[in-house]
């Protein structure tokens, strides 16, 4: 391409929900966590950042975006069982953009538009309805995460929601998270702090009118599970024959089902069957990426979109179409028709940014409310795929980092994003302000869309037509650092 590269910005999206989605100058270095672990856990190993200037690697789509908001704008026509890799590099005078399929040939598109904005919303809309996507109505969630981590009870899960009821709080869904199990791979085993049993929970939500949800991680396995020692020939392999371990999360390394085995599939399948048959109609499903690990399969035929996508749909069919299926920590296309909603960010966290991490180890992966709002924002188009889960919600002052302009900036991503809304204060923290700042959060909104790509205050997106984000450590026309100013009708850009 005849484009000087210095006057380009280019717009990417990672891999999976917590890899960064960003808009940067091309001529920047593309971040690149430095340690192994982290690429696994955040971005895809089999393609992951470049870590140069001027090389910028995208899945499924990509755009070159002009200073008048003209540009290019690449996209694929399927991704059912296809990775679409991406790479736009800067030369001296021009740039290079190649796109690299991993599976069968799908349709690819490469074209100038006059408006990336509506070029790219087009294509998103056109995949969506390519692969039959789900956008059901979306939901109000109080999740246990956020307040409890690991160490949740039941007991707590049923205080916060009898607290909820109350104070008139209007939730559709509470969501145990992780904590109640015993290991990944042993879901019907309590854990020993829990206080009884996750069957247990449905029919007391149901009491107080609400539904119950639950978190999973269906294809991952602790080396510590029952599951891990019985079936070993069910997990995925490396080159040595021995079972895979990757990442570095609930106290090291995990290990993963190969979803091409058939007996992996068929417990996949149960494993849905049997949490249905507790009651739970909502499933927030996490880690999803871990199918996905380059490895040795039991059928070396299928690719890796293909199998994440045949352990998806095994899920699917054991909770049923009528579950409402949260996926995390998933690739995104490819998850296109089998989930109602998808985490399309980090997640949110009590402080605003964990620069150590992400300056320092080039990870921006990670837990916080600036790298929630930086890849969520950047994604707005993927409503067309799924509903939007850009996280929770942090209205609670009480163990938190947050300012008031944290915690309003949050608040103004829910309502442009549009998509899931919800909670994880311990509804007791909440004060009568912290209450407003919730109901205003569980108001459902319609997704929102940028006004310009050309000049945003941060490496992201954020002009929007309802309101502008200041991601920026320094007041940026009368924003201030971390904020959000909503639109008076009045802005010019």
């Amino acid at each position: 391409m005849n484009e000087a590269p210095q006057d380009l910005r280019v717009l990417i999206s990672g891999f999976q929900s917590w890899s960064e989605a960003e808009l940067r100058p091309l001529t920047d270095v593309q971040p690149c966590p430095g340690q192994g672990w982290r690429v696994e856990q955040g971005h895809d190993p089999g393609f992951p950042p470049s870590g140069e200037a001027g090389v910028w690697r995208s899945h499924t789509v990509l755009a070159l975006v002009r200073a008048d908001g003209s540009g290019w704008v690449g996209s694929v026509g399927d991704a059912t069982r296809t990775f679409a890799q991406w790479e736009a590099r800067a030369g001296a005078a021009d740039v290079t953009v190649t796109c690299t399929l991993e599976g069968p040939d799908v349709p690819v598109t490469w074209e100038e538009s006059g408006d990336v904005i509506a070029t790219l919303e087009a294509r998103a809309a056109e995949l969506g309805a390519a692969m039959g996507a789900r956008t059901p109505a979306p939901l109000r969630v109080w999740c246990s995460w956020y307040s409890y981590y690991r160490e949740v009870t039941l007991e707590a899960m049923l205080d916060n929601a009898r607290l909820a009821r109350e104070h008139g709080l209007d939730f559709d869904v509470f969501q145990l998270d992780d904590g109640f199990q015993t290991f990944l791979g042993d879901w019907e085993d309590p854990s020993a702090h829990f206080g009884g049993h996750a069957r247990e929970l449905p029919a007391r939500l149901a009491e107080l009118g609400f539904t119950a949800g639950l978190w999973l991680a269906p294809f991952l396995v602790q080396p510590q599970s029952r599951l891990f020692r019985d079936h070993p020939e069910w997990l995925l392999r490396g080159e040595d024959g021995a079972p895979l371990a990757f990442g570095n999360n609930w106290g090291g390394p995990y290990h993963a089902l190969d979803t091409t085995h058939p007996g992996a599939l068929d417990w996949i399948r149960e494993l849905g069957r049997t949490v249905r048959g507790w009651g739970y109609t909502y499933l927030k499903i996490d880690f999803l990426y871990g199918a996905t690990q380059p490895g040795v399969r039991h059928d070396p035929s299928v690719g890796r979109a293909e199998a994440y996508r045949m352990g998806l749909q095994a899920f699917r069919d054991g909770v049923g179409e009528d579950a409402f299926i949260l996926a995390c920590g998933a690739p995104l296309a490819q998850s296109i028709g089998l989930v109602d909603a998808m985490r399309t960010g980090p997640d949110v966290a009590p402080m605003w940014d964990e620069e150590s991490r992400r300056v320092w180890l080039g990870d921006a992966t990670g837990p916080s409310a600036r790298n929630a709002l930086h890849t969520a924002l950047s994604r707005w188009y993927q409503h067309a795929w799924y509903q939007p889960d850009p996280d929770v919600a942090i209205c609670r002052r009480e163990l938190s980092l947050l300012s008031a302009t944290e915690r309003d900036a949050i608040a103004g991503m829910l309502d442009i994003i549009g998509g899931l809304r919800a909670s994880s204060d311990p509804v007791s923290l909440l004060d009568e302000e912290g209450r407003a700042l919730l109901r205003q959060c569980l108001t459902v909104s319609t997704p929102d869309r940028p006004v310009t790509l050309a000049a945003p205050f941060g490496d992201a997106v954020t002009h929007f037509t309802r309101g502008t984000f200041n991601l920026t450590d320094h007041a940026t026309d009368g924003i201030p650092a971390h904020g959000y100013r909503p639109s008076t009708g009045k802005e010019q850009v």
